[in-house]
């Protein structure tokens, strides 16, 4: 009986693991130019990882959609910052900004990088984890799975010529993008 209860626990406390240690399957250049350690402080979240008690440790999150919106839902008003840190457009926004100008309207602020290299430089400049698309999750190509993961994540308000950078939500409900911090 002891060895079914061990093998239970064991059982349940390797599904709750947060991260796992090791890149995904595929060959992305974005992983290729880290450094062993930026690699091991990306920690590719499993389906079943829950990301409400997640703190900014440091560490980009990689995930999915559905795990996103099950995280929106838990909050009242949330922006969803679509960060591409080389970024030069005026569109595009420190995060330190975009952070500052959130808690100034009350806004809960969730980033998802587009890349990992320039992230590690500024993740210390917002209060939640930072996030990165989980590309083991979807069967596409890489080029694609940016696009596939907002279409989901937006659901049928997903439009294909959507271009900008913010996603408002209530409650986990989509309201609309906006294409600059400054129009919240």
């Amino acid at each position: 009986m002891k060895k079914l209860f061990l093998f239970i626990a064991l059982a349940f406390v390797m599904q709750s693991c947060i991260c796992i240690k090791f890149p995904p399957a595929r060959d992305t250049s974005f992983l290729r130019d880290l450094t062993s350690e930026q690699k091991n402080m990306v920690c590719w979240t499993s389906d079943t990882t829950s990301l409400k008690d997640l703190a900014n440790d440091g560490r980009i999150y990689a995930v999915n959609p559905n795990q996103m919106r099950e995280l929106l839902k838990t909050k009242e008003k949330v922006i969803v910052y679509k960060w591409l840190p080389i970024c030069t457009s005026e569109n595009c926004t420190s995060l330190g900004l975009t952070q500052s100008y959130c808690d100034e309207k009350g806004i809960e602020l969730y980033v998802i990088a587009d890349s990992y290299k320039e992230a590690f430089l500024q993740i210390e400049s917002i209060k939640n984890p930072l996030f990165s698309i989980n590309i083991d999750y979807f069967d596409e190509d890489v080029k694609h799975c940016d696009e596939e993961f907002y279409k989901e994540l937006l659901g049928d308000k997903y439009d294909k010529k959507n271009y900008y950078r913010f996603y408002y939500f209530e409650n986990g409900e989509f309201v609309r993008t906006y294409d600059s911090v400054n129009s919240l």
